[in-house]
């Protein structure tokens, strides 16, 4: 009497490898820590003229040399206007808002570099003969965050 001791190798370990290391890249990349929710909210629009750009950036993108982690672009109207996103990873944060009137894709300034366009940052930073630096703007997003900008000269 003989005895076959081969036992199988279990069912996961019998997928071809590419396909295990394909589903094990995706749960990875699946599991990244996200925030639940940033808000927010834009007050003291004073005209519907041009359009309003909001940009969200850690302090890479505040400082123009990485992009941002959400944009926004949407045509301006007076009072108040509420965003939402909940695609953005925990990490630190500011807000950039120029509401550009003339809708010509910039902020415009006076000779000595002064906004004559409404603006606005997170924590309503505002700079000291220059534009707020990213700590001034700078916050944490955990689990929920909200941000209540001013815009304006």
């Amino acid at each position: 009497m003989s005895y076959n001791f081969h036992t199988r190798r279990p069912y996961i370990l019998r997928l071809h490898p590419a396909i295990l290391i394909a589903a094990l890249v995706i749960a990875f990349f699946c599991s990244k820590a996200r925030a639940d929710e940033l808000s927010i909210t834009l007050e003291g629009l004073q005209t519907a003229e041009g359009k309003l750009m909001v940009m969200v950036g850690d302090a890479a993108a505040f400082d123009g040399k990485g992009p941002a982690a959400a944009q926004f672009i949407l045509p301006a109207r007076q009072g108040t206007i509420k965003l939402t996103t909940d695609a953005l990873p925990a990490g630190d944060y500011a807000i950039r808002v120029m509401h550009d009137v003339n809708d010509n894709g910039e902020l415009d300034s006076n000779l000595v570099g002064m906004p004559k366009e409404p603006w606005g940052m997170s924590n309503n930073a505002r700079g000291n003969f220059g534009p707020p630096k990213f700590e001034d703007a700078r916050f944490a997003l955990k689990e929920r965050a909200e941000q209540t900008i001013r815009v304006e000269k």
